[in-house]
């Protein structure tokens, strides 16, 4: 979430009436994140949350809509998406396809407060995703995947852009993207994608939401996992204490295979990776301002990458088991 395409308050009264809703009170923008325009939108006394699509196809959104409703069916966490009187999951404005989402009510955790018992309660989520995913029957390719990040470190070119901290880390992305054409194979299905601290809502201690489903697709459930591992077991570095809830949580809702757990230390780096590259993408060489942008440090999974190449798999082993 950003703000990369500002509507004036015509176009937004435009968006919020064609979705069936009454004028709105107010509008607030939210700069959050990195990949879409949104607002906070209020009006006859409920709050809903609309977003604009950034640079997405009708497919990649038709797809979110087709995840959130299958989730809807199956009793998933997951913000409802308001169709519109004639059933269409968005409309057009600045030739961007603006959504809305019903407001759901929860906190989002501070990176600080995360504990045992919350990232327990992650893995149980992405155990009980685990456990609906064969009832999905929709198909999309990562859109994250090594196709994409690629480009996102050539783009830095042989001086990292200008910046000798990145030039310094560009020897590590070359190897580790050279290594992310091998991604070992194991059981796949829906994944979130995304699965960050500021993706999950509370309320009195459970998730009351699982957000942002525009990065899920089809793709090994150890993705998801190591995104996890990465996002919500990492300090100043790996806890084995953090890693061991989350297993346990998943373990709760569903199997882990052998295959998946094998598969886990390669796309546990390919994850550190894909958010180094599209944090220095984002972020690092944005060019619109923190009253935009909110910004996010590159480095954080830079540093991570170094811990989990520098553990080697064996290392990563341990770490799974809650040891060290």
């Amino acid at each position: 979430m950003a703000l990369y395409t500002p509507l004036s308050p015509e176009e937004l009264l435009s968006v919020v009436l064609r979705f069936g809703l009454p004028p709105p009170e107010r509008f607030v923008p939210e700069p959050k994140g990195s990949v879409n325009t949104s607002y906070h939108v209020w009006t006859a006394g409920r709050r809903w949350f609309l977003r604009l699509n950034e640079g997405k196809s009708d497919a990649d959104v038709d797809f979110e809509a087709s995840v959130l409703r299958f989730l809807e069916a199956a009793g998933y966490p997951a913000a409802r998406l308001l169709l519109t009187p004639d059933g269409s999951s968005h409309v057009r404005v600045r030739d961007r396809q603006a959504m809305v989402f019903a407001y759901v009510p929860g906190e989002q955790l501070a990176r600080e407060a995360v504990g045992f018992g919350h990232v327990r309660k992650v893995g149980e989520q992405l155990g009980q995703l685990r456990q609906v995913a064969p009832g999905f029957a929709g198909s999309r390719p990562n859109p994250y995947g090594p196709a994409r990040v690629g480009p996102w470190i050539d783009e830095l070119g042989p001086d990292g852009g200008g910046d000798e901290a990145v030039r310094a880390a560009l020897p590590m992305l070359h190897d580790e993207f050279e290594r992310a054409a091998a991604l070992p194979a194991s059981p796949r299905g829906l994944v979130h994608g995304d699965v960050f601290v500021d993706n999950v809502l509370w309320s009195g201690g459970e998730v009351s939401a699982v957000l942002d489903w525009e990065m899920s697709c089809v793709d090994a459930f150890a993705y998801d996992l190591a995104v996890a591992i990465n996002a919500w077991c990492y300090t100043d570095r790996f806890q084995p204490g953090l890693c061991r809830a989350l297993f346990e949580g998943y373990r709760s809702r569903a199997e882990l295979d052998g295959e998946t757990l094998a598969a886990l230390y390669a796309y546990a780096r390919y994850t550190a990776l894909r958010y180094t590259a599209s944090r220095i993408h984002a972020f690092h060489l944005a060019s619109l301002g923190e009253d935009r942008l909110a910004w996010k440090d590159w480095s954080r999974y830079r540093d991570r990458l170094r811990a989990l190449r520098d553990m080697g798999e064996e290392g990563f082993g341990k770490l799974l088991a809650g040891e060290g």
